[in-house]
């Protein structure tokens, strides 16, 4: 039987936040959910509202949690503005610097404060970030793919110092998820994730609950995984790469 863990999730209340919430409570786990909106308070699971990029709250937030074994980091996203560029090469400098602190400043302000609880805790510990397939292939958005990149990184250059001491360290990439905010945010062009759906290898798109299985496998079933990339994306990086081969 899986041993019950304490799980912080990050971006709680969007649509693969709340998924992977949900996914670790069927699971059995305890799960503390941080984001700017609050999600409905159920069983076993503890919403918190905190703005991610703000370090005294965050730190004041993980000293109420105490120790926790695993930590998901959900919140970002492209931006609206960023969607909406007619330009890619003339986005206004204001939402390059806005989408490297929504994705990857509220990344590393969430590992920094987190770090001491998953030190605090016994048994197998873990990070999971979440990055994006574009930071991995082109789509037009420079700065959402970026940060993401950035989440890579972070990922690469913590792997050893955190594996010394039993703690793992990896990313999921998923590809576009067709959640509510994303479908009103690509509104603008209709035939966007019919599109994309059609363009990847098993003709579909990803669930924001594939994308929470993921986690949950990282943390409780692939425990000798770490410094890993995980792409999720029904081929989409696989079939793009294939196509320009030729």
């Amino acid at each position: 039987m899986q041993q019950v863990s304490s799980v912080l999730v990050t971006g709680a209340s969007g649509g693969i936040g709340s998924a992977t919430v949900t996914c670790y409570l069927e699971a059995g786990h305890q799960v503390f959910g941080l984001d700017r909106v609050a999600a409905p308070e159920q069983a076993s699971f503890t919403p918190i509202v905190v703005d991610l990029t703000d370090e005294d709250a965050m730190h004041e937030v993980m000293r109420q949690i105490g120790p926790i074994q695993h930590v998901v980091s959900i919140a970002g996203g492209a931006l609206p503005a960023e969607k909406n560029s007619p330009d890619p090469t003339q986005l206004p400098l204001e939402v390059f610097r806005a989408s490297l602190e929504h994705n990857l400043i509220s990344a590393f302000v969430t590992l920094q404060t987190a770090v001491p609880n998953l030190r605090a805790a016994n048994g197998d510990r873990s990070i999971a970030f979440t990055t994006s397939t574009d930071a991995l292939i082109s789509c037009g958005l420079p700065a959402y793919a970026a940060a993401k990149a950035g989440i890579i990184g972070l990922v690469n250059s913590l792997t050893s110092p955190l594996g010394g001491e039993g703690i793992r360290i990896n990313a999921v990439a998923p590809g576009d998820i067709p959640t509510a905010r994303n479908r009103a945010e690509w509104a603008h062009r209709p035939d966007w994730y019919t599109n994309l759906a059609s363009s990847n290898p098993l003709r579909r798109l990803c669930t924001p609950k594939e994308i929470a299985e993921t986690f949950v496998a990282l943390s409780d079933r692939l425990t000798g995984m770490t410094g890993q990339t995980v792409v999720v994306d029904a081929g989409l990086v696989r079939g793009q790469l294939a196509g320009s081969d030729g």
